[in-house]
């Protein structure tokens, strides 16, 4: 499913005023888009290549929308972006670009910073210099940050919708996991199996490779599946999302399977507590800093400051992370209503053990509202015959 199947042009239209006033404050005549999630929010095109991403480039300017493409992408284009000028690319992409600036008469040409080579910004300005008509206006190429991404910061309804979907099917299969985890089964067994669920249950794929972290693992707060066994007793972090329309969602739960040790069940209680802290705390008006010191205070309090190695959240959309950033070191942006933040607080302690606990949640316009429904008990229950041969692991004991 394409944006352009669940979001009205009229959208579309409000995004690219909103960005064309941000041009017009930046004093620039045009804006050459190649951040593939800003093209698709900006126009509903989602041709998406991998490495350098080849699949198309925009070219906003005050009163025209091109997109810069090839024929491998042409139809898809004119199916989802039927507003959209399209100028069909055969060869290198910069000497078509610089055609396309020169006849919209564009002097200051704004370009993503964070998404263009160096070559390709040279080559580009090569090539507005080769074969110039006498008299043009020279043109000249001006490296911008951030001019799409703080409007997809809010999201409209239809955003929202995917979100939720997305949510759901994250929730379904962390509940389907917790009946079908068992001793034995490695790492990389359940994140194998978390993707081949979520996709049964109608997700375009998972919104980023899953966690899953056992025992010593778990104080890994980004560790990669291994084949290390699941035992009894030990904590279990399991980080994953669902990707939908192009939407994502991201849940943490760290489980047991068992009974844990007196230690982890008060490890798993304090991430908990500054879980609840954080999301009762959030709100429109406060900054990443404030909603950060949510979490970190409570931490601190419990004696685990020092373990909390991360912040408390960041935003997503189109992109798993993205505005705002919910950080001691992020930038002062306020939260605002429509906002779609993750609360992910954790605790890890090296060589031994971990806990994250994370929810999806949007910021309302009194206080915030969690999408995730997804369970939040530490101790699974274990049948007697998928743990008759189950090892058992000491590293229940953070």
């Amino acid at each position: 499913m394409s944006v352009a199947e669940t979001q009205p042009a009229t959208i579309f239209a409000q995004r690219l005023d909103r960005l064309r006033a941000a041009l017009r404050e930046q004093k620039l005549d045009a804006l050459l888009v190649t951040n593939p999630e800003n093209r698709r929010y900006l126009s509903g095109y989602t041709g998406h290549d991998s490495g350098a991403d080849s699949a198309g480039a925009l070219l906003i300017s005050p009163d025209a929308v091109t997109l810069i493409t090839d024929g491998r992408y042409i139809e898809q284009a004119a199916r989802e972006c039927p507003g959209v000028r399209l100028v069909k690319r055969e060869g290198e992409f910069a000497p078509v670009a610089a055609q396309v600036i020169r006849e919209l008469g564009a002097g200051r040409v704004g370009f993503e910073a964070a998404h263009v080579t160096v070559a390709q910004r040279d080559d580009l300005e090569a090539a507005l210099k080769e074969k110039q008509p006498e008299g043009a206006a020279v043109v000249s190429l001006v490296a911008t940050r951030k001019l799409v991404e703080p409007l997809r910061a809010v999201k409209d309804t239809s955003e929202l919708a995917a979100i939720e979907r997305a949510v759901q099917i994250t929730d379904d299969t962390f509940a389907y996991l917790c009946g079908w985890l068992r001793p034995g089964l490695t790492e990389r067994q359940v994140a194998l199996e978390i993707e081949r669920y979520m996709r049964e249950q109608g997700a375009e794929g998972v919104a980023f490779t899953p966690i899953v972290a056992s025992g010593p693992n778990a104080a890994l707060p980004h560790a990669t599946p291994t084949d290390r066994a699941l035992g009894l007793g030990e904590p279990i972090t399991i980080d994953m999302g669902a990707r939908y329309a192009g939407y994502c969602s991201d849940l943490t739960r760290t489980v047991c399977l068992g009974e844990p040790g007196p230690e982890a069940q008060a490890l798993y209680d304090a991430v908990l507590a500054a879980q609840t802290a954080a999301t009762d705390g959030l709100r429109p008006g406060i900054n990443g800093k404030e909603a950060d010191a949510l979490a970190r205070d409570a931490l601190a309090a419990s004696g685990h400051g020092e373990h909390f190695l991360h912040s408390l959240g960041h935003g997503l959309g189109l992109e798993i992370h993205e505005n705002p950033r919910l950080s001691r070191f992020g930038e002062d942006h306020q939260l605002a209503p429509g906002m779609v933040v993750t609360v992910e607080p954790g605790a890890y302690i090296s060589g031994k053990s971990g806990v994250r606990i994370e929810d999806t949640a949007v910021i309302t316009e009194d206080g915030v509202r969690v999408l995730s429904r997804a369970h939040k008990r530490f101790s699974l229950p274990i049948s007697a015959r998928s743990s008759a041969s189950a090892p058992t692991s000491s590293a229940g004991q953070p």
